[in-house]
């Protein structure tokens, strides 16, 4: 569809592709988030080669608290319990008691808490750390059983520390934390380092960890799969994040992105050293925040959540040559997925080069005048005055530079301090393709006017282009499996679906996938079935009861034998008599009245419009599991039709027909051994040989035969 003449080339410079954060050469002020893009660093004294490399490695208070709680709050076994320390206090809360209340009764208290820092609990265990006592104590059953105190002052004598070590003790606790399998790991905030305990409090060892920072440990947490992460920073302007294993000592930097994926929000919404919010379900279902001192009164002011790290306000940054491989290459547009609020400015410039005889890059001529404010930036290869700015806020320009087989970028952010533009990626186009390339040859006659029309047409090929990227993403707009969990509702009301708000995001993406192949099946004993085991994943039986009448028939025009085939005695045809009360035909008492419907279809209507459906036990055999199975036959059958359900795994019932679940097994009865003192006796149930009418019918038994979803017994 588009009316550009050939294929465009085009580079990428993203944080996958082209950003280089190897060298920090032409990066000012500026710091890498990965996919997140480039930004303005934070304000630091001095950053270093690896700041400048890995980029924004410092995080807000704010962000880590949403998934890490501050070292005196922890939450309980309950939903919604929680315990608080607060100098000789353990505090609780929980669903009963929306306010905090002492962990103890006011006959009970032990009187042991001087000065608690720290608090952690798993199940009903709780630790808390005493930095006046210089002990750590836990109990069980939420506080009412001591089980193991730990004495810091005396961990050499039972460590297996080594002689060369910091200290064989714990200075200063800054945070306690759980594993998994039940250990209590104690960070020390002096040494920096993390000690192990045993579960009654035995101390087990000292983890040898290699923290890359010389910045105190102000938080830990364990996740599910064992790892250890550890937060540092003097202040909260200066928070980084490490995540290690207890195999591997060296800690690695960790992103947000990734503790978000390991851990579940915490519930808390603010924090700071007046007090916290905690958020929770209200009366009407709607959440709310309830905000609390340390000490676990009511906060009288607001709590503010700590401020984010301050920002730099400029930043640069300067792409080495990128290499068309193309001599006098024509540059043709530029285009930036960049985020730029209000209050920040982005500036992009770009200027073209040819290399020297040895294909290096030219020296530069001259540095000539710089821009006001910039004085402390390099002002790159190119002459100052040889690069092309773009407009203030345009992320897509056309290049107006002369032909060259380089070309350099310039970015340059500025912010107030709190925010910073965000640039993700910059797309370069060449060589210049327009839609000239399928004009006649004489609208390139003069070279003016060849340079205008490509530019005046490259209006229109832009917003074309547009067009054509969207319909080519289309298709992937409406795939189920690529677009997010949020978007699945809003597919599934283009097909005239609802969805059961149990499903889960992988279930709503399986039947909007399985829906072009189910509706054409919908009202069918196939479709009926498919979506059964689609939904609830186990095969029904579905026995049309119209299709099991016991009708005598004869063999087809072929011979083949039909499957009621008349037999002497076995088969009766159906009775009119029978099927409603007829004068001088029917016995009295014999046949049922009926005041509707025409007395010669009666044969035809019998057990007509009439479904069995045979569950076998399903995976989650709960009433709600059973209701919606139910309202999902209702929904997919014929509404003409009347359906009767049967779950299995309560056996088999026997009436006029036996339906036998999937798990049914016959076995074949005990051998009968005569000749046992008074062990066997001969009883109805016992079975020695075939009668004289020769080989039994029905089911023959041998060792274990399994019964199937349609086996019926004859």
């Amino acid at each position: 569809m588009s009316c550009g003449g050939g294929s465009q080339n085009f580079r990428l410079l993203d944080g996958f592709v082209g950003w280089d954060q190897a060298s920090c050469e032409g990066l000012v002020g500026l710091g890498f988030d990965n996919a997140g893009g480039v930004k303005l660093a934070q304000e630091q004294p001095k950053l270093s080669p690896l700041d400048c490399a890995n980029g924004d490695t410092y995080l807000s208070a704010e962000a880590l608290l949403a998934y890490l709680l501050p070292p005196r709050l922890a939450r309980g076994c309950g939903s919604c319990d929680w315990f608080l320390v607060f100098q000789k206090q353990l505090l609780r809360r929980d669903c009963c008691a929306p306010a905090w209340y002492s962990a103890w009764s006011t006959r009970c208290d032990q009187h042991l808490l001087k000065d608690a820092v720290a608090v952690a609990a798993k199940g009903h265990r709780v630790a808390v750390a005493d930095a006046r006592a210089r002990r750590i104590r836990i109990w069980e059953g939420d506080g009412e059983r001591l089980v193991g105190s730990i004495n810091l002052d005396s961990l050499s004598a039972d460590s297996d520390c080594e002689p060369d070590d910091f200290e064989n003790r714990i200075n200063r606790i800054a945070a306690l934390a759980f594993t998994p399998w039940g250990q209590l790991l104690v960070a020390d905030a002096g040494s920096n380092s993390i000690w192990s305990f045993a579960a009654g409090g035995v101390v087990h060892k000292r983890l040898k960890i290699a923290l890359p920072t010389s910045q105190p440990i102000r938080n830990l947490a364990v996740s599910d799969d064992g790892q250890m992460w550890v937060v540092t920073g003097h202040d909260d302007q200066s928070l980084e994040l490490w995540r290690g294993s207890r195999e591997d000592s060296t800690f690695q930097k960790a992103s947000l992105a990734e503790l978000q994926a390991t851990f579940k929000p915490t519930g808390l919404m603010a924090a700071n050293e007046k007090g916290f919010c905690l958020e929770q379900c209200g009366p009407e279902g709607v959440a709310v925040s309830l905000c609390f001192a340390w000490n676990g009164e009511p906060a009288k002011e607001p709590i503010k959540s700590p401020e984010p790290p301050k920002l730099l306000l400029l930043g640069q940054l300067i792409t080495r040559a990128i290499d068309s491989g193309m001599p006098r290459c024509r540059w043709h547009r530029v285009r930036l997925d960049a985020d730029v609020p209000s209050g920040t400015t982005l500036e992009i410039a770009v200027a073209t080069s040819e290399p020297n005889s040895a294909g290096e890059e030219q020296a530069p001529q001259g540095e000539g005048a710089k821009a006001e404010g910039w004085e402390s930036f390099n002002a790159g290869v190119p002459h100052p005055t040889d690069w092309q700015v773009a407009p203030a806020g345009t992320l897509d320009f056309l290049i107006n530079q002369p032909p060259g087989r380089l070309l350099y970028v310039r970015l340059r952010l500025t912010g107030n301090g709190k925010i910073s533009p965000v640039v993700r990626r910059v797309r370069l186009d060449f060589p210049r393709i327009t839609s000239l390339e399928l004009l006649p040859p004489v609208y390139r006659d003069n070279p003016e006017a060849e340079d205008f029309t490509e530019r005046f047409l490259a209006l229109f090929d832009a917003s074309i282009g547009e067009l054509d990227h969207a319909i080519e993403r289309a298709p992937a707009l409406l795939d189920p499996n690529g677009v997010p969990a949020e978007v699945l509702p809003w597919l599934g009301s283009f097909l005239d679906l609802i969805f059961d708000p149990g499903w889960s995001a992988e279930m709503r993406r399986k039947v909007l996938s399985a829906l072009p192949k189910l509706y054409p099946q919908r009202g069918t004993v196939t479709g009926l079935s498919e979506t059964i085991k689609l939904i609830f994943g186990v095969t029904p039986a579905i026995q049309e009861l119209a299709m099991e009448r016991n009708f005598g028939s004869v063999a087809n025009n072929h011979g083949a034998p039909q499957r009621n085939q008349a037999q002497l005695g076995v088969v009766r045809l159906f009775g009119k008599s029978r099927a409603r009360f007829r004068l001088s035909t029917s016995a009295l008492g014999q046949a049922p009245l009926r005041s509707y419907g025409n007395p010669d279809h009666d044969p035809l209507l019998a057990q007509a419009f009439r479904l069995r459906v045979l569950i076998p036990p399903l995976e989650v055999n709960t009433p709600a599991a059973r209701q919606s199975l139910e309202q999902l036959i209702t929904s997919q059958k014929p509404a003409h039709t009347v359906a009767s359900i049967r779950f299995g795994g309560e056996g088999f019932i026997l009436g006029d027909r036996s339906a036998i679940g999937v798990d049914t097994i016959f076995g074949p009865p005990p051998p009968a051994v005569l000749g046992k003192a008074g062990n066997v006796r001969l009883s109805r149930m016992s079975l020695l040989r075939p009668g004289r009418r020769g080989a039994l019918g029905g089911i023959r038994l041998g060792e274990t035969s399994v019964v199937g979803v349609q086996t019926v017994a004859a």
